[in-house]
């Protein structure tokens, strides 16, 4: 799947991420500073592929930032790690200990 990417107006380079069906995700690229952000897609057009760069550089303002955890990949989504941000359901959880390799080359 291939990504739309474009030029906001202050220069900097955004990659465009259609999470679901109308919920976007903007990522920074090539040196660009920015926090992620999520943005909603227009209510004529899901589509980022269709949209004129005046009309992302609107729905990237109106997007909110991100803490980046979504762009980090599927993983477990953060609920599992005990991290102090999370507040999730999971947060006393202890991962098993990692397997022994059966080369023993782990020792």
């Amino acid at each position: 799947m291939s990504y739309r990417r474009f030029t906001d107006r202050s220069g900097q380079r955004w990659e465009i991420r259609d999470r679901t069906h109308g919920n976007w995700e903007f990522r920074p690229v090539h040196g660009n500073p920015e926090a992620p952000r999520k943005g909603e897609a227009p209510g004529h057009q899901t589509d980022p592929f269709e949209l004129s760069e005046e009309e992302l550089h609107v729905v990237l303002e109106d997007a909110t930032p991100t803490d980046g955890g979504e762009s980090r990949g599927r993983g477990d989504g953060g609920l599992l790690g005990g991290s102090e941000k999370s507040g999730g359901l999971f947060d006393d959880y202890e991962r098993p200990p990692k397997p022994k390799s059966p080369f023993l080359d782990d020792r």
